[in-house]
């Protein structure tokens, strides 16, 4: 099989014009300075969109993979795990959790598969780089909404949702894909949030409110901006108390 080699862009149009509109006012600005009163700001923008678009592009390709990478190695996944990942795109969650489990172990990952979510997003494409990886035999890849899992209640052992959650529109609509997400997890199970769009409060939230342990929560510094520091990533690691827990921390 040809080695697959297309570099992954999320959100592709972002970057593109944050650069595209930096180089547009960078240029203008030197060329028509002389009609320009605020010449020495439209330069300033210009750069700003620049970089903007830059760190945008070193979060997306380089940036999560550290952040995901730091995760992996605090977790201690059983080799027999069942794993969910939402909105899985080209896999990277799906795969770190795939290359720990044994054949029975499995991961499955669901998307709806959207081009504007990541570059060349489709289910075919991801299939190719789960073959490629040899890891077939323990990945099924399948289209799904999160708002509407098509999987029995307590079937999971670790749920996890990567730049996810934030495509969700709407408060009500996310607090949906957060009750599918611990209706299919294991009462042992864990939940991973990371996560983009000023969200990490209302998740926090929503999920106290069902009885889970927030047992970590963090935010990323510039490895993981998109754009500035206006719009981080951020950690959300939850699991459901049981009773014991309830009646210790009540």
């Amino acid at each position: 099989m040809k080695k697959l080699k297309k570099v992954i862009i999320d959100a592709p149009i972002v970057p593109i014009a944050y650069i595209g509109v930096g180089l547009l006012a960078t240029i203008s600005a030197i060329v028509f300075k002389n009609d320009y009163k605020n010449y020495g700001w439209m330069v300033t923008y210009g750069i700003l969109m620049i970089v903007g678009g830059i760190i945008f592009l070193h979060t997306s390709i380089r940036g999560k993979v550290i952040i995901w990478n730091n995760i992996m190695a605090q977790l201690k996944i059983p080799k027999n795990s069942q794993i969910l990942d939402l909105g899985t795109g080209h896999g990277l969650v799906l795969l770190k959790f795939a290359t720990r489990l044994a054949k029975d172990g499995h991961a499955t990952g669901i998307d709806l598969w959207h081009k504007q979510d990541q570059s060349n997003n489709t289910l075919e494409y991801t299939q190719m780089i789960v073959q490629e990886k040899g890891l077939a035999d323990i990945v099924t890849l399948q289209t799904a909404d999160m708002l509407d899992l098509p999987f029995r209640s307590h079937s999971f052992d670790f749920v996890t949702a990567s730049m996810a959650l934030h495509n969700i529109r709407t408060k009500k609509k996310r607090g949906t894909a957060l009750s599918e997400a611990i209706r299919v997890l294991k009462d042992s199970g864990t939940l991973i949030i990371v996560d983009t769009g000023n969200h990490k409060k209302e998740y926090i939230t929503y999920l106290r409110s069902k009885n889970y342990q927030i047992e970590q929560a963090k935010t990323y510094g510039i490895v993981g901006w998109w754009t500035g520091p206006w719009m981080t990533s951020y950690l959300i690691i939850a699991k459901k108390q049981l009773n014991s827990q309830v009646l210790q921390n009540s």
